[in-house]
Formats: structure tokens, sequence, C-alpha cells
């Protein structure tokens, strides 16, 4: 389960225990947006933190970290009252070693 708490300015990596600390350090240096990391082949990531080795198994983290896709349908009901259809899907590949039995979310 992803559960360990961070700073915001720190790795989402940092939840995973098989990077080493160098290396999270140096993709937290290079202040690269951690939405960009899903767009790069596993040689780029390993060109990014100078570590072609580690270019495969960063890869295989950032996908297994947990996203969702959302989209919404409103539909006006009457003046006051909305009909909110969202569907839920999920963006990640799922690892019971990582993620355990099941991976909770909060929909607010």
């Amino acid at each position: 389960m992803i559960d360990r708490r961070m700073w915001l300015s720190q790795s989402p990596l940092r939840q995973f225990k098989g990077i080493p600390e160098d290396i999270i350090k140096k993709i937290e240096k290079k202040d690269f947006a951690w939405e960009r990391f899903y767009d790069l082949q596993p040689q780029e990531i390993g060109e990014l933190v100078r570590f072609p080795k580690m270019g495969k198994m960063i890869h295989r983290f950032v996908h297994q970290f947990p996203r969702l896709e959302l989209s919404a349908h409103v539909q006006p009901i009457t003046r006051t009252v909305l009909r909110v259809e969202l569907t839920i899907t999920p963006d990640f590949q799922f690892d019971p070693k990582v993620h355990g039995t099941a991976e909770p979310f909060y929909v607010i």
C-alpha cells in the first residue's frame, strides 16, 4: 500500500523501497514534473538519472504508482439538483506485493 508521508517537494518514488536514496535525490534535484515520467521510456528515465540500469526499475515503479482517470457527466434535474455520473478507471499496474490486497481511494 502506498502510505508513507512525504513533503510536496519530494518525489512520489519515495513510497517504494527498491530505489536507492541517491537516485531519488537526483530525481528531486532535476525538478522534473511527476506527470511527465509516465511519457518516458525506460532508457530515457535512465538517462535522466544518469544511471541507465535503473531506468527499467524506475519505469516499473512509476507505472505502479496509483493513478486514476476520471470522467464526469453532469445533468441538471431541477434548479437546485444535479445528477452527476462519475466514471473512475484505474490507470496503473496493480501488484499485490506493492499494493496489498486493495488500494483505497477517497472520493470527495
